[in-house]
């Protein structure tokens, strides 16, 4: 007897902060937005065959908040994912872990005006890895406290 797997799988590519800044309706800060592209593809033994079509999100990189790209303005958001002008915005994530309590820190560091701002605090290792890959943060600077 055999087995064939078939389904969906998303492949993600994140894009820094684009376009012009604007104010996050959610925490009043003035950044660039950053934008993710999600591809979904359906596949059959693991192997992508047929493309099910491109969704795109754009968010505060502070706060996070943000929602997907209506179809009236994809075309608008193509052409800033493909700007090539260097971001005039720049945050940093940043991790203090506490090794007495065994929790976690996670800020956003402003490298322009140096403000820091907190993300989580006092979490477990789970929670905190959780949060780096939901923020879609890969290289976080890691300090012991």
């Amino acid at each position: 007897m055999t087995t064939i797997v078939y389904g969906v799988k998303s492949f993600k590519k994140v894009y820094g902060p684009k376009g012009d800044p604007k104010e996050c309706p959610y925490c009043h800060r003035v950044y660039q937005e950053t934008y993710v592209r999600i591809n979904k593809w359906g596949h059959l033994e693991y192997i992508p065959l047929i493309p099910l079509g491109k969704d795109y999100y754009h968010f505060c990189p502070i706060c996070f908040y943000g929602d997907m790209v209506d179809k009236e303005n994809k075309k608008a958001v193509k052409k800033i994912v493909k700007d090539k002008t260097p971001a005039t915005t720049n945050t940093a994530p940043r991790a203090y872990h506490h090794k007495l309590e065994k929790t976690w820190d996670l800020v956003v560091i402003d490298q322009n005006s140096g403000e820091t701002f907190p993300v989580l605090t006092q979490a477990s290792k789970s929670e905190y890895k959780e949060t780096k890959k939901r923020r879609f943060y890969k290289k976080v600077e890691e300090f012991e406290v």
